[in-house]
């Protein structure tokens, strides 16, 4: 805004343990598995050096009227330089490498992260469908996503992904670590 970038995620200070860090952790694995399953990506060099923080509004689709909750901070992945597609024969070896960088940057911010096998099945489970019951059989889902896949439009995914759901299951899935 006013000719000045958004800061990397790396450059944020806030109190280790906030809840905005764990909001932030929440958003990058949402976001790591929206590119999985929208664009059918692995980053390949995710860190805190290629996730930029900046207000809701900047990031969101169509016109810039603000709305309540448009100043909290988003997440935006950047430098997409060595992302594969998730069929490359490395791809789940870069995954882990990713989220392996991500959870330790977050740990390292005090709050409770997944362990890397817990965000790797996060973010690779099929695509769940317009429901708020975290134990939803994901099985239809699967279905649609395998026909996206089979007829070549898999890019539609992303019109009808719900972030919103992703959230909640890692919610839950967070604290069932805690546990």
């Amino acid at each position: 805004e006013s000719g000045w970038p958004s800061p990397q995620l790396r450059e944020i200070e806030m109190k280790k343990g906030s809840a905005r860090w764990n909001t932030l952790y929440i958003q990058t694995l949402v976001a790591v598995r929206r590119l999985y399953h929208c664009a059918r990506l692995i980053h390949g060099d995710l860190s805190e050096y290629n996730i930029l923080v900046c207000p809701r509004w900047q990031v969101k689709h169509g016109p810039l009227e603000r709305e309540e909750g448009d100043e909290d901070l988003q997440v935006v992945l950047i430098d997409f330089g060595q992302a594969v597609e998730i069929t490359h024969p490395a791809a789940v070896d870069y995954l882990r490498r990713d989220l392996s960088t991500v959870t330790q940057f977050f740990a390292n911010q005090a709050i409770d992260t997944l362990t890397v096998p817990i965000a790797e099945e996060f973010v690779v489970e099929a695509r769940r469908e317009e429901t708020r019951d975290v134990n939803y059989d994901y099985s239809c889902g699967e279905e649609m996503e395998e026909e996206s896949k089979k007829s070549g439009n898999w890019r539609s995914i992303a019109e009808t992904w719900n972030e919103k759901i992703d959230m909640e299951v890692l919610v839950a899935k967070l604290e069932l670590m805690k546990k």
